[in-house]
């Protein structure tokens, strides 16, 4: 059941099944900065979102309910394209790449 979606050169999404989708980012520095230092930007979307994140080589993985793992993927290609415009990311953009969701699920209600 793997679907595989290559956004770019440098980033290819796969989703392995209903609560598990794996992310590979090719470029090692987006990567490195994404991740943060010792994992903590990827610990802190897995604690927001509730899911468990694993980050391996130039793999990171996702585990959770396939909304929340959804909400994390957004995040990531939105730090992406933080990294691109600014070639850093900081602990705001780490609450920003999930405010836009909240900001949804408010409305919703």
């Amino acid at each position: 059941m793997s679907e595989i979606t290559k956004i770019d050169q440098n980033l290819i999404v796969k989703k392995i099944d209903e609560e598990t989708v794996n992310i590979q980012i090719v470029e090692n520095e987006m990567l490195m900065s994404i991740a943060g230092q010792f994992d903590q930007n990827l610990k802190e979307l897995a604690k927001l979102t509730k899911t468990k994140i694993f980050f391996r080589g130039n793999s990171i993985t996702i585990k959770g309910k396939k909304f929340e793992n959804e909400r994390v993927k957004g995040a990531i290609e939105y730090l992406i394209g933080r990294f691109r415009s600014d070639e850093k990311i900081d602990g705001n953009d780490i609450i920003s790449s999930l405010n836009k969701d909240m900001i949804n699920d408010i409305k919703n209600q």
